[in-house]
């Protein structure tokens, strides 16, 4: 069957299908998450859903059942396309071009410039060894975070609105040593911390003027509006306070000079090595990528040990066994399964696909809608209980995460474009909870929390935290 014979909302000429979206009149209404739009298009449409895109964006298919989303994605392996935002693509081709000379990071790259620079920094982010290398100066800076922690405990009213934001503190503190090798004391009242509260505020208003400029209505590609302006400017001054870090970076290297064990080098000078403007551009979306993504999983993680006290005080004496960081690893799944930072993952088709017996052409989003899939009991025994165990268990367990296709839940993305950051972002996890558990038991005194979409998910404030001294 053709494309066009896919079932789906209608749509306007130009509009799309966003009408159904409007409240009291749309067929929808706004949604307040993804898995609520995903629910209802399924049980609507069935197991192929289509959405004709919005203000010029690319149409869009649902694929509900995984095996027909891993048809297509393996089938795109090769030169995976996973568009990023047409924003800020514009503002790296066009606007800023003299900037970015051709050359693009992870997020934005596409086809052949985005295998050269994966291949380019990929030596460097998958050896086995990162991980020892970091570990004990990230483990200092998580006892400067729960030192910090300790003294804010008590404020309760600043950390119900603000809790989020002392993490991101110490996911960006994280993510600068690994990236530049320094400490920028964003967790330190004795610093001046202006350049980091200026990148945390700048990750925070790309997403959200992404979300109103790319998934809003919004005629940004025919005219230059407040929020376009306001997205560049933004996007300026992330890209000015990153390139001071990284230039402070650059000199402390130059001043020490090179002849030093790799282990004491920084991954921007591991990458200066191999290409400076790689190098450049790669510190440069750490400190954007690295911060927002590290936070809301630790928070989510925290939130699911504070409302499941007997399984954060197994963690706790798993801690001290032989194996000290099977459970917490876990205990980590299970968190993203329930709360991934990104709802679904996306290909554009670069051929023509037979999925489900239609013609998907080229050039179409193909959406796997995994955090609505992993809440399913089709796939999981009592999918909305934060069970770790079912990481662990034997295959002959009814709770056992295999009995589900392995493209349900994918956190970190699928195939060669899945996170590169990935062993960054677990060890930083990992060791902040280890450490805060060792001394800190944490509660939960308020309503279940809530996932909100803008671009990624995002945790719906106020936050009910208590944290107690063991």
């Amino acid at each position: 069957k053709p494309f066009e014979a896919i079932p789906g909302l209608s749509s306007l000429p130009f509009l799309g299908p966003i009408h159904h979206f409007l409240p009291i009149i749309g067929s929808i209404g706004p949604k307040a998450n993804f898995v609520d739009l995903a629910e209802h298009l399924h049980k609507h449409y069935g197991n192929v859903v289509k959405l004709d895109g919005i203000f010029a964006r690319a149409n869009m298919v649902l694929l509900f059942k995984p095996e027909d989303f891993d048809q297509v994605y393996k089938a795109e392996e090769t030169t995976p396309l996973r568009p990023s935002f047409d924003t800020i693509t514009y503002y790296q081709e066009e606007l800023r071009k003299d900037v970015y000379n051709g050359i693009f990071g992870l997020t934005a790259a596409q086809g052949e410039k985005w295998r050269d620079f994966r291949t380019k920094v990929n030596p460097v982010f998958l050896k086995p060894k990162l991980v020892k290398l970091y570990a004990p100066a990230l483990d200092e800076i998580s006892r400067e975070m729960i030192e910090r922690l300790m003294k804010l405990k008590d404020e309760e009213e600043y950390l119900r609105w603000n809790f989020d934001k002392e993490v991101t503190k110490w996911s960006l503190e994280s993510v600068a040593f690994i990236g530049l090798g320094k400490k920028l004391g964003c967790l330190r009242d004795d610093v001046d911390n202006q350049k980091a509260d200026v990148l945390i505020k700048c990750a925070r208003d790309i997403m959200d003027l992404a979300y109103k400029l790319e998934f809003s209505p919004s005629v940004w590609r025919y005219f230059e509006t407040p929020a376009l302006k306001k997205m560049i400017k933004t996007l300026d001054l992330q890209w000015e306070t990153s390139a001071s870090y990284i230039k402070e970076a650059k000199q402390k290297i130059e001043e020490r000079g090179y002849d030093i064990p790799d282990e004491d080098k920084s991954i921007i000078e591991k990458l200066l090595a191999i290409d400076e403007k790689v190098a450049i551009l790669m510190a440069n979306e750490m400190l954007l990528a690295g911060i927002d993504t590290v936070s809301f999983t630790t928070v989510a993680l925290l939130y699911n040990l504070a409302t499941n006290p007997e399984k954060q005080e197994k963690l706790r004496i798993k801690m001290h066994s032989d194996k000290p960081n099977q459970y917490l690893r876990a205990c980590i799944k299970e968190s993203m399964r329930l709360y991934p930072i990104l709802p679904a993952n996306l290909r554009r088709t670069t051929k023509e696909h037979l999925v489900h017996g239609y013609i998907i052409p080229k050039g179409v989003d193909v959406i796997a809608p995994n955090e609505y899939l992993s809440k399913m009991e089709k796939y999981y025994p009592r999918p909305m209980e934060f069970i770790p165990e079912r990481w662990l268990v034997d295959k002959l367990d009814p709770l056992y995460y295999g009995n589900a296709h392995p493209m349900i839940t994918q956190p970190f993305g699928f195939g060669v474009r899945s996170c590169i950051g990935r062993r960054i972002a677990e060890m930083e996890i990992e060791t902040f909870i280890r450490r805060l558990l060792q001394d800190v038991r944490v509660s939960w005194n308020g309503p279940p929390m809530k996932i909100v979409l803008k671009v990624m998910n995002q945790l719906q404030k106020p936050y009910f935290f208590k944290f107690e001294r063991i």
